[in-house]
């Protein structure tokens, strides 16, 4: 596809929510000020979005899209702000259908980091943003210091990464299994998020590094764009001789680049979202470890078994039987 054909979004600063009316109304969609529908020759988008306090927003999103969609944050807003996006690798459903998305993981900005988000052509996307000031923040994390509190008031530039855990994840499929409009509760968005950023605050005391100050958006952009790519696929291993040549540097730079956003070098990046793919598979579908180590590109289920407890420190078999289900 053609640089030309690119979709570019740049609300410029806007209210979120007059956002999504300015993107509805360019394509031919609506918005009813919690429902966003957009449905044209090349791209399918549904969202939902709700405002809490004045100071609290989440949204779900869920695109295809032949064209390669860019979001951009360019202009920078008064209040200072907290974004969380968390996304899903793939949807399992009680009939053994699955539907890949391409962007699993959480990223975690504040509103000074100017960034764009490029969603690649022909590939699904699911997400979920929780999105909330820091005064809204601080009200609530007055009296003792800890390291998102720190992180959170720093006004500098930064964006940091973190892999999704069990616990996590059951909540963002649990947030967006509650769009159904007939049986939604709104007040479920609020308290599953806010157990979200607590879940987080215990996942970021226990990560030594300290955030990524001032990423360049196009270093970003590359970055995200090689993640959601090429190590989403984990019937191949990546072949950093190409992506050298793709991203037009050495392999050493891409993996110090990498390292410094995702903070991990590539292969050892995939490695871990192949095993964190595993323990999804394990919990939501039915599928063997047998099959489960042949369509993750195992070279045997004792391989699987092995990096699964290197990683997790217990086996798959401790997860028998604990199937949930979001979804039906």
């Amino acid at each position: 596809m053609l640089e030309k054909d690119k979709y570019t979004i740049d609300p410029k600063g806007a209210h979120p929510h007059d956002a999504y009316q300015q993107f509805a109304d360019d394509l031919g969609g609506t918005w009813d000020g919690e429902e966003l529908r957009i449905k044209t020759d090349w791209c399918d988008i549904k969202g939902y979005s709700f405002e809490f306090l004045d100071k609290v927003i989440v949204a779900v999103f869920e695109m295809d899209s032949d064209r390669p969609v860019i979001t951009k944050h360019t202009v920078l807003p008064d209040d200072h702000y907290i974004t969380i996006r968390l996304g899903l690798g793939a949807t399992y459903k009680r009939d053994g259908t699955v539907k890949k998305f391409n962007n699993a993981g959480i990223l975690i900005l504040n509103s000074t980091q100017v960034h764009d988000f490029e969603f690649p052509q022909g590939k699904g996307s699911q997400w979920v943003s929780i999105r909330f000031s820091l005064s809204f923040f601080l009200q609530f994390a007055k009296k003792t210091d800890f390291k998102m509190k720190e992180l959170f008031k720093n006004d500098s530039p930064w964006i940091n990464y973190y892999s999704q855990n069990a616990e996590i994840e059951s909540r963002v499929r649990a947030i967006i299994k509650n769009v159904d409009k007939e049986k939604r509760k709104h007040a479920f968005f609020f308290t599953k998020s806010i157990e979200i950023i607590e879940l987080l605050k215990t996942k970021i005391e226990k990560d030594a590094d300290k955030h990524k100050s001032n990423i360049h958006p196009e270093d970003l952009k590359l970055m995200i764009d090689l993640r959601d790519s090429h190590l989403s696929d984990f019937t191949e291993i990546p072949n950093l001789t190409e992506l050298s040549d793709k991203y037009g540097m050495s392999v050493s730079k891409l993996n110090r680049l990498f390292k410094s956003i995702f903070d991990k070098p590539i292969l050892q990046f995939y490695n871990q979202q192949k095993i964190e793919e595993a323990h999804r598979q394990i919990i939501y579908t039915n599928k063997s470890l047998t099959e489960i180590s042949m369509d993750l590109n195992f070279s045997h289920v004792g391989h699987l078994s092995q990096a699964f407890k290197n990683h997790f420190g217990y086996a798959p078999s401790a997860l028998k039987g604990k199937n949930i289900d979001y979804f039906n």
